[in-house]
């Protein structure tokens, strides 16, 4: 994996993880710093599948799942195609 991340709330959290071995036990800061990068890059500019982040980062949907509901953020619906795909839906009603 990468290197360590500056600030997980920073535009370069999405592009660097915490460094974590394979089955490696998240705790303390290294666990706040997973969740802060896995949160950023489910909900940041241009958001990413829980699929994704499993890719991304080597844990597995349950892992990340449990993640982002612990820390709170709302989920998104399945089929999620981002603001672009609603505006179109919206209008088609009106």
């Amino acid at each position: 994996m990468s290197t360590s991340m500056n600030s997980p709330t920073s535009s370069a959290a999405r592009q660097q993880a915490p460094v974590v071995k394979p089955r490696q036990c998240l705790t303390g800061d290294l666990a706040e710093a997973f969740s802060a990068y896995v949160v950023s890059l489910y909900v940041e500019p241009e958001p990413m599948a829980i699929r994704a982040i499993c890719e991304k980062t080597g844990r597995s949907y349950g892992n990340i799942h449990r993640i982002l509901t612990d820390a709170k953020v709302t989920m998104r619906n399945r089929g999620y195609r981002g603001p672009s795909g609603l505006e179109k839906h919206r209008d088609d009603d009106e």
